[in-house]
């Protein structure tokens, strides 16, 4: 700290001489003996002290004069007497340090002073650092303002998805945020500079809007990325002269500069300041964001939009639902089929759709996400072939085709072979009767005896044929399948043991893997054994000697996995999916002298299919098979609990 310093006034020259006596160390003095210097001296000085030697014909005026020039300056009074009461009531109005009694006693008022002095300047101190924090308060108060209102912007400015509206938001968040007197947005398009929005800007500037503009400062912040402050008479994008303006780009995380975020004082010659760039730049990263995001909408909206017609107008009967299965986009023949009004987005399928062959089909799909097949029956008779996959993060999306007409060309194909087989069967039986009757009319030579076993093996072949074709119409019709609890585990036994003596003929091994619990099964246990005598028999006949043919049963939570392996020739990946359909055989030279009708695999389908499961193949040509099919447990009858 500086120095203490002392104006003096008297109009007596001898107190001041007498007073510079007794003056403490290191203290200075001035001598003011007129009113006039006075007034000179507290405008100029910064003094620490002002010592007052007031006389009748003076006082009134110095203390006016004290009053309205330094009315926080510190005084001392010189008194030659003691002050009347009015003399000091009017004194206690003018801060009043100290009274030094005149003749001065040297001791006495160099430790007066001295302690005034040091009281005066602790006081200084203390004003001093009050105006300082003061100053910093306000300051403080002044960026936490500033903050909030970056923060209220940022928030406003997100919370919509609409370009235009966040634009204008931006601009005039940014104009009442600095104070500035215009302010604008200039994007860039396909090299070129756009105004796109604006702030108190006048009606004919304001219809140049999405009009391309030159400004070279604004292209200058582009290429460069920074921003630019100016304080100078300079033309803008508006056409205007403008005495300051700030630029800021609007920086887009994955494409760089797009714009500039522009603020300009028209009129006012007042430059715009650090916490100003530090608030326009914090708007233009909220912008850039907000565009960015806005954009990505707009981009979503359009393809959803695509999407949406796509739908309307598609032939089949689509739904598209989120990963929990509530509805998002549906076509037209979805919402007349299932009565889907255009209020059920985000409704369940479960909750919204009736149907219960939808429900089901969104229900099977399963953990490993693998498309799901089901036929769907409407109330007025139609039938549908529906698909159901999942799309990873997205959702799922059901495809569903009119598949009435082909199930009643099924239907009377159907009827037809089973009418033509039932009445071919009657007269094969007496064609094959009188065939083995020629043996005991007469002796056959060896060439004859050739012929009649080729007919029986043709007769055999055609009537298995037959038999298979009228056992599927009975099956698909639901007859011979009488549902009722049995335990898997004994009729897969049973089936292996059947087949033992053709593993051993055909040179190959069996192995099976069957759990000792057991496994309760809701259905037609014959049906079920006719199933696996297919697997297994197809097994057998496509592996090579040496091989094994396994037999498992794998139990889950409520279902069991049962399948049938071996180590034969494979089948080739494109005549899999032809596998279980009427008479189709593998063509491949492996097969070609292996006997079958073609109908035992789509035999195997029906029974599971009306047993609720579902059967698959796994096959690699060379390596071999497995043929697997799933089917739900069941709880025990109750007198199996109580045995």
């Amino acid at each position: 700290m500086s120095s203490p310093h002392i104006l003096v006034f008297s109009e007596e020259a001898t107190v001041y001489q007498e007073l510079l006596r007794v003056l403490p160390a290191e203290t200075g003095a001035a001598h003011l003996s007129t009113l006039e210097a006075l007034q000179d001296a507290l405008a100029a000085s910064e003094a620490t002290l002002v010592l007052l030697h007031l006389s009748t014909s003076n006082e009134a005026e110095a203390l006016a004069l004290i009053h309205e020039q330094a009315s926080d300056a510190s005084l001392a009074i010189i008194a030659p007497e003691a002050p009347t009461i009015s003399q000091f009531n009017a004194l206690l109005e003018h801060r009043v340090q100290a009274l030094i009694p005149y003749p001065f006693q040297a001791e006495q008022v160099r430790a007066t002073l001295a302690r005034t002095l040091e009281r005066v300047q602790r006081q200084a101190s203390q004003r001093y650092l009050k105006e300082n924090l003061t100053r910093v308060n306000q300051q403080l108060n002044q960026r936490l303002q500033e903050i909030n209102a970056i923060y209220t912007v940022g928030k406003s400015v997100t919370s919509s998805l609409d370009g235009e509206e966040i634009l204008a938001r931006i601009i005039e968040a940014s104009v009442n945020l600095t104070q500035a007197e215009e302010g604008f947005i200039l994007l860039k398009e396909d090299d070129k500079l756009y105004l796109r929005v604006s702030k108190n800007m006048n009606a004919e500037l304001a219809q140049r809007l999405c009009v391309e503009a030159s400004d070279p400062i604004a292209w200058q912040v582009i290429r460069s990325g920074r921003p630019t402050m100016l304080q100078r008479s300079t033309k803008i994008a508006t056409g205007y002269l403008v005495c300051a303006l700030l630029y800021v780009p609007i920086q887009s995380p994955g494409r760089g500069t797009v714009g500039v975020l522009s603020v300009v004082n028209l009129v006012r010659e007042q430059g715009f300041t650090e916490n100003h760039l530090f608030t326009l730049s914090a708007i233009a990263d909220f912008a850039a964001i907000a565009l960015e995001n806005a954009q990505l909408f707009a981009a979503v909206e359009a393809e959803r939009s695509r999407l949406s017609a796509i739908l309307e107008h598609a032939a089949e009967t689509i739904l598209v639902t989120d990963v929990d299965n509530c509805l998002w986009l549906w076509s037209d023949s979805a919402a007349e089929n299932f009565d889907i009004k255009p209020d059920a987005r985000g409704q369940k399928v479960a909750d919204y759709i009736g149907n219960i062959g939808v429900r089901e089909l969104f229900v099977r799909l399963g953990e490993d996400q693998a498309p799901v097949h089901n036929e769907i029956d409407l109330e007025d008779g139609r039938v549908f072939n529906a698909q159901l996959s999942s799309i990873d993060h997205i959702g799922r999306v059901a495809v569903m085709q009119d598949i009435t007409h082909l199930k009643e060309l099924d239907r009377l194909k159907s009827e037809f072979v089973s009418t033509v087989s039932h009445d071919l069967r009657t007269p094969l039986t007496t064609i094959q009767g009188y065939i083995e009757l020629l043996a005991r009319v007469g002796p056959l030579n060896e060439e004859q005896q050739d012929f009649i076993d080729n007919a029986l093996h043709s007769l055999s072949h055609i009537t298995a044929l037959i038999s298979d074709l009228l056992d599927i119409g009975r099956i698909e019709a639901g007859y011979d399948l009488e549902m009722q609890p049995f335990r898997i585990n004994d009729v897969i036994q049973q089936s292996v043991d059947a087949h033992t003596m053709l593993i051993e003929q055909g040179e190959l091994y069996a192995a099976t893997d069957i759990p000792d619990e057991p496994l309760w099964i809701h259905g037609n246990a014959r049906r079920i054994r006719q199933v696996l005598d297919n697997l297994i028999s197809n097994a057998i006949k496509y592996s090579r000697p040496g091989g094994v043919v396994k037999v498992s049963a794998q139990p889950g939570t409520d279902y069991v996995i049962v399948s049938i392996e071996d180590d034969g020739i494979g089948i080739p990946l494109e005549e899999q999916p032809k596998l279980f359909e009427r008479f189709y055989r593998v063509h491949t030279p492996e097969a070609e002298d292996i006997y079958g009708t073609g109908l035992g695999l789509s035999i195997v389908k029906s029974v599971i299919e009306k047993h609720k499961g579902r059967v698959w193949v796994r096959s690699y040509p060379g390596k071999g098979s497995t043929f697997a099919f799933i089917l739900s447990l069941c709880s025990p009858p109750s007198e199996d609990l109580e045995i």
